[in-house]
C-alpha cells in the first residue's frame, strides 16, 4: 500500500496484514466508519480465523511502535497534529487520503 510507505512499519508482521485489510474495507465503504467493530474488524478477524479483539489489538501495538519509529512530521503531515492518532483515526486518515487521490486521477 503506498500511503504506508511513508512510516516506519514492521512490515512483516501479522498486524501489517490486518492493517492494510481494514484500510481497504473502509476506503471501499464510507459507511464502515459508522462502526468499526462490525463492518471492520469482524470481517479481518473472519478472513484471518481469529477475533476481532485480536484485529484491534494487533493493529494498536503496530501503530504504537509506528508512531516511536516514524519522525512527527510525517505524523504531522497526514493527520495535523504530533499527537499519536487513535487506531480509527489512523485508518480513516488513510482511507480518506487514498479515496481523495483516486478522485483525482479520475476527474
Amino acid at each position: 500500500m503506498i500511503e504506508l510507505k511513508n512510516f516506519n512499519f514492521r512490515r512483516n508482521s501479522l498486524g501489517y496484514e490486518y492493517l492494510i485489510d481494514c484500510i481497504a474495507i473502509v476506503t471501499n465503504n464510507r459507511r464502515a466508519i459508522k462502526d468499526f467493530s462490525k463492518y471492520v474488524y469482524v470481517p479481518v478477524a473472519e478472513k484471518y480465523g481469529t477475533r476481532p479483539q485480536n484485529v484491534l489489538w494487533c493493529i494498536t501495538k503496530l501503530l504504537n511502535l509506528m508512531y516511536f519509529n516514524t519522525e512527527g512530521a510525517i505524523i504531522e503531515k497526514y493527520f495535523n497534529t504530533y499527537n499519536k492518532p487513535s487506531t480509527k483515526a489512523f485508518i480513516i486518515g488513510i482511507a480518506r487520503k487514498i479515496r481523495k487521490e483516486k478522485e483525482s486521477i479520475l476527474i
